[in-house]
């Protein structure tokens, strides 16, 4: 029998008090994946876009390195985002309770871009079209760094094939159990390392790198 898919939305609010012990213990990289993206900003970073901000688990590490950043933080649950700004007092942050696949992000208007565990959830043509206007939202020097769930062919004999698997079935609860196409429901899509590379370049990004790795936790910087 097929899981009961969730929308996004309600599925981050109602787990919005455990997701942070989940995030640093249940996950690849555990706590280290949410520190490492820091390190890997550029030095004259003084605005942030952090998409799918959540809880803000990164930003500890953001503002440990860049005490005045300026952050704009984008995500879709409501409990997510005050749980955020409890953390951070005192702190320039700019929250928006959107959907980033459909906001407007500007153009040439951030030193960098963030996203930590955020993406695994959409498709190539999808990804590709954010990774586009991630890539306009940036200042010249600009970097967009994405720390995330991938299928690594470290892991797994056949990533592909996996990535494949995924997607199909996704398709297909999603057919049985009639969900309107409009709406963003909650499930795991993750594709290859490879993949991510590829649509990052596709998108008009340079310097497309791996560099840092825990299994399936792996984070890509990608330069305009």
């Amino acid at each position: 029998m097929s899981e009961t898919l969730e929308e996004m939305a309600s599925f981050f609010d109602a787990r919005c008090e455990c997701y942070d012990k989940v995030h640093t213990a249940g996950i690849d990289g555990g706590a280290e994946s949410k520190r490492v993206p820091a390190l890997c900003l550029p030095p004259h970073t003084r605005t942030l876009l952090d998409l799918g901000v959540g809880t803000g688990l990164e930003l500890e590490a953001v503002f440990t390195r860049f005490p005045d950043v300026r952050v704009t933080g984008l995500d879709i649950s409501s409990h997510m985002l005050h749980k955020l700004l409890e953390k951070y007092p005192g702190r320039s942050i700019e929250l928006h309770q959107v959907s980033y696949l459909d906001c407007d992000l500007g153009s040439a208007r951030y030193d960098a871009a963030l996203s930590v565990m955020s993406f695994h959830h959409y498709d190539h043509a999808v990804k590709r079209a954010l990774y586009r206007r991630i890539r306009r939202a940036l200042k010249p020097g600009g970097v967009y760094v994405e720390c995330d769930y991938m299928i690594s062919a470290h892991e797994c004999p056949d990533p592909q094939a996996v990535e494949d698997e995924l997607f199909a079935a996704y398709r297909r609860i999603r057919r049985q159990q009639g969900l309107d196409d409009a709406r963003e429901y909650h499930f795991d899509t993750p594709c290859t390392v490879a993949n991510q590379i590829r649509l990052l370049r596709s998108a008009g990004f340079s310097q497309v790198r791996e560099v840092w790795r825990r299994k399936n936790t792996v984070l890509l910087t990608a330069a305009i």
